[in-house]
C-alpha cells in the first residue's frame, strides 16, 4: 500500500493479478472472497460468540472484539468495557485460525495518534496480530461519522492513515484496513473523512435501523472496495417490535444479496443484561434465544453464499 518504488509496484501489481483472478472485477482490497460470497463473522464478547456456535452449531469464518490504542489490555486479557468480558486471545485460542475482526477505538487519541505518542502501542497493536497469524480486518476509528465520537474528518484521516503506515512500517501484512461509517445522515457527507483508496481496503457501514446505508454502498462501488455490513442486530425499539424481527433478517439478508456485501459481522447480544447498554431496551438478539429465529439463520448461512470457517481459506487470497 501507498507511496512504492516502481519496482515494488509492478510486483505487488503481478500479485494484485494473480490474488485476484476470478473475483470481482476491478475490485480492490485484502482478503476479497471469490465471486457471490461473503464472509461471516459473529461477536463481540466471549459468552456471545461461544452461545453463537453453540446455537447455530457452525463455526464462522470469523469473530469480533474490541480494543482501544490507549487500553489493549483486551488484545491478551479478558476486559469488560461495559458489554462483557472480550479478549482477542480467547478467540485465537478457542477458534484457531479463524479471522478476526476488531473495532479500534479511538474517541480522543486522534491528536496523541498524530503527534506520535501512541507509536508504542501501535506496535503492540501490530506485534499481536503479527503473531495471531491469522486474517485481520482492522475497522480503524469505527463509526467515523457517529456523531458520538466527534472525529474531526481532517484529523480523522491523518490519524487513520499514520495508523496505516505505521503498521506498514512494523512489517504487518495480515491486516485488511476498514472504513466503517455510522451510517446514519449527517450534514458533511462521508468522503469528508476518506482516507484515500490506497489507505482503504473494505468500506463498511452499520445495519441497525440506520436509514442511509445507501450513501455507503454507490461510494464503495464508485471506488472498487469490497462492502462489509461491520456491525449488525435487530435491536427493539425505534418503531420495532419483537414480532417484527424475523422481517428484519429477511431485509438483511436480500440487502445482502442485492448489493453484493462480502462480509457479515453479526453481534450476538442480549443488549439488557449489559451495563453499557441499561435502560435502551434493545431486547435480546442472542440467536439461540428465539428458535423460529435461528432456524432462519441457519437457513440462509448454509447456502452458497456464505463462508464460515471450513471455507475461509479456500475462498480468499489469504496466504499464512
Amino acid at each position: 500500500m501507498k507511496r512504492l518504488t516502481v519496482l515494488t509496484a509492478f510486483f505487488m501489481f503481478s500479485a494484485c493479478v494473480f490474488c485476484h483472478a476470478g473475483r470481482e472485477d476491478s475490485m480492490a482490497g485484502r482478503f476479497i472472497p471469490k465471486n457471490g460470497k461473503t464472509i461471516l463473522f459473529a461477536g463481540q464478547n466471549n459468552m456471545s460468540v461461544s452461545k453463537y456456535v453453540k446455537s447455530v452449531k457452525t463455526v464462522p469464518a470469523g469473530f469480533m472484539f474490541y480494543t482501544a490504542l490507549t487500553d489493549l489490555n483486551s488484545l491478551t486479557k479478558d476486559t469488560d468495557f461495559g458489554a462483557g468480558e472480550t479478549s482477542g486471545s480467547f478467540i485465537l485460542k478457542n477458534y484457531p485460525k479463524a479471522a478476526v475482526q476488531i473495532g479500534l477505538y479511538l474517541v480522543n487519541s486522534l491528536d496523541n495518534v498524530i503527534e506520535g505518542s501512541l507509536d508504542a502501542e501501535i506496535k503492540e497493536l501490530g506485534d499481536w496480530m503479527k503473531e495471531a497469524g491469522v486474517p485481520v480486518f482492522l475497522r480503524i476509528g469505527y463509526e467515523f461519522d457517529y456523531p458520538e465520537n466527534m472525529y474531526e474528518p481532517e484529523k480523522y484521516i491523518k490519524a487513520y492513515r499514520y495508523i496505516v503506515d505505521k503498521l506498514d512500517e512494523f512489517g504487518v501484512t495480515n491486516a485488511a484496513y476498514v472504513w466503517h461509517s455510522y451510517a446514519s445522515s449527517n450534514p458533511v457527507g462521508i468522503e469528508a473523512w476518506y482516507p484515500g483508496d490506497e489507505y482503504v481496503d473494505w468500506c463498511a457501514i452499520s445495519y441497525f435501523t440506520n436509514p442511509q446505508w445507501i450513501p455507503m454502498v454507490n461510494f464503495a462501488k464508485k471506488h472498487s472496495k469490497p462492502l462489509m455490513i461491520a456491525e449488525c442486530a435487530p435491536m427493539l425499539g425505534h418503531d420495532k417490535t419483537v414480532e417484527q424481527k424475523a422481517e428484519w433478517y429477511g431485509k438483511l439478508f436480500r440487502f445482502i444479496d442485492k448489493y453484493n456485501v462480502k462480509a457479515l459481522c453479526y453481534i450476538n447480544a442480549d443488549w439488557d443484561s449489559m451495563p453499557m447498554f441499561e435502560g435502551y431496551k434493545w431486547g435480546n438478539d442472542m440467536l439461540g434465544a428465539d428458535k423460529e429465529i435461528v432456524k432462519l439463520w441457519k437457513e440462509k448461512i448454509s447456502g452458497g453464499r456464505f463462508i464460515n470457517f471450513k471455507e475461509l481459506y479456500k475462498n480468499t487470497d489469504f496466504k499464512n
